[in-house]
């Protein structure tokens, strides 16, 4: 399960410090392929890492990419979790929990390096309707069906809903949740966002025009995706008594026991969508989430350190860059 990068390597070194060196292009092994990337997208994960240090580093950014198989050409969505996909975890479908758990990005070489051997499980072809953009977006609705999974083992989708930030995993939660039939709301102070989630035919409103949510026999539930620490007070503050709150973004907002008790609260934390990505492919390949409009931006990985400050230094005015080689 060895996950190795080569050609052109742009690699995090320190804090806000990106080197870009050079490898041979390694061989695969058995049940393995070489895949050079043809187009990934940054994620709010590689802007963190960038500014913060989260015990990662020296490491090769980028978890959300196509590329080509480079035997056969074809083109493949790469799912960025890897597992053994033999133990007992993996099998009863909890592969974040396997001992030999790797992600790409953090714990592995990640998709900003020009070639990757990867495991074939990990690779799922691209049909046509699907394009390149299209496909470095498919990770949001991953963890939208996760989340979505996770969160019916509690309630049904009669329970108040509300969707804590309009970025791109926000407005694919908010409408997958829709399309399973919960009447959902998308919380977003940026009104830029809030258009957009209307044009998915989402209700989107302000924080400050959020109402208390009607007594239901239901809990209440917030999917908390911005990573705010208001976002998550928010979440906390609007579900009340008894509420679920589904921890998508990674806001460092200390939570205690005590409060937990106090509220009779449920917090679900979401890491990742691993082996969703057929079902994902399914969703945009249909048009059912047109994740292609998500896109604002394009640029090239030899300006990856450019892209990246530009994007934290105005995160509101960026929704989805997406790089090429």
């Amino acid at each position: 399960m060895a996950v190795i990068a080569g050609g052109t390597i742009p690699t995090l070194t320190k804090l806000r410090e990106i080197s870009i060196t050079s490898a041979e292009i390694p061989t695969p092994k058995d049940g393995e392929e070489l895949v050079k990337i043809r187009t990934a997208g940054v994620c709010g994960t590689d802007l963190h890492l960038y500014e913060a240090d989260w015990g990662f580093m020296p490491v090769v950014l980028g978890h959300d990419a196509v590329g080509e198989i480079v035997t056969t050409g074809k083109r493949v969505a790469i799912d960025p979790a890897i597992s053994c996909r033999k133990c007992e975890l993996c099998l009863a479908g909890r592969p974040s929990a396997c001992a030999e758990y790797k992600f790409l990005g953090l714990t592995a070489p990640g998709t900003f390096a020009s070639y990757l051997i990867l495991p074939k499980e990990n690779l799922h072809e691209l049909p046509e309707s699907v394009s390149d953009e299209a496909g470095t977006v498919l990770e949001p609705i991953t963890v939208g069906l996760h989340t979505i999974e996770r969160v019916l083992k509690v309630v049904s989708n009669l329970a108040p809903t509300i969707v804590v930030g309009g970025g791109p995993i926000g407005i694919v939660a908010a409408k997958l949740l829709q399309l399973n039939g919960f009447a959902v709301q998308l919380v977003e102070p940026l009104s830029a966002r809030r258009e957009k989630a209307k044009a998915w035919g989402i209700t989107s409103v302000d924080p400050s025009e959020l109402k208390s949510h009607s007594l239901s026999t239901e809990r209440a539930v917030a999917i908390e995706t911005s990573s705010s620490k208001s976002g998550a007070q928010l979440a906390i503050d609007w579900v009340g008594t008894g509420g679920v709150i589904a921890a998508v973004g990674a806001a460092d907002l200390p939570l205690t026991f005590a409060n937990a008790v106090l509220k009779d609260q449920t917090l679900i934390g979401i890491r990742g969508g691993a082996r969703r990505y057929e079902k994902a492919i399914e969703l945009v390949a249909s048009g059912e989430i047109p994740v292609g409009e998500l896109i604002s931006h394009r640029d090239s990985i030899a300006n990856l350190e450019a892209v990246i400050n530009r994007t934290n230094a105005d995160p509101l005015g960026v929704y989805r860059t997406v790089l090429r080689h």
